[in-house]
């Protein structure tokens, strides 16, 4: 008997150890996507004059990935880690020449004068099903706003992720 409510509390203790190792491993992976969406928009700001405005959707994260890790004579240099593959879909394979590798939606239309985009525009998001709990939206700014339930929100048509979506493009 006393061997049997050890183990059941063993067991107990196990299974909450296993489901806060879960939710922390969760909350970790989402905050590496936030920062790899933060350095989407760094790198974007700063090959601002090189990437053509016609390229959106993908086709823009395409054009900033060329312009910071292609060297001039067209060799591609190591994107470790690659800030273009959402660490929480965990599934992408990337390939440096395929777009439709990357995890990050891009911006409808890019303005001539990138300068000239407001701050508060949403230039790259999360992926509808990236993220089980919601996403995230970059803005122009390098800010990235969480918008929980991504996918549910667009539904019900909130103002947060309608405004983003209405800019964005895959």
């Amino acid at each position: 008997m006393k061997i049997a409510f050890a183990g059941g509390i063993v067991a107990a203790a196990v299974a909450l150890l296993v489901a806060l190792y879960v939710g922390a491993r969760t909350r970790g992976l989402e905050a590496h996507c936030r920062n790899n969406m933060r350095h989407l928009g760094t790198i974007a700001w700063n090959n601002r004059k090189a990437v053509d405005p016609q390229r959106t959707g993908r086709d823009f994260w395409q054009a900033v990935r060329e312009e910071q890790y292609r060297d001039v004579r067209g060799k591609w240099r190591p994107i470790d880690p690659d800030p273009f593959v959402c660490p929480v879909l965990g599934a992408t394979v990337s390939n440096n020449l395929d777009p439709k590798t990357i995890d990050y939606r891009g911006p409808v239309r890019v303005r001539d004068e990138f300068e000239q985009t407001p701050k508060s525009e949403p230039i790259g998001a999360d992926r509808p099903g990236n993220h089980s709990s919601g996403g995230h939206v970059l803005r122009i700014d390098g800010s990235v706003q969480d918008i929980p339930k991504l996918v549910d929100r667009v539904k019900d048509g909130d103002p947060l992720w309608s405004g983003a979506a209405a800019a964005l493009k895959d």
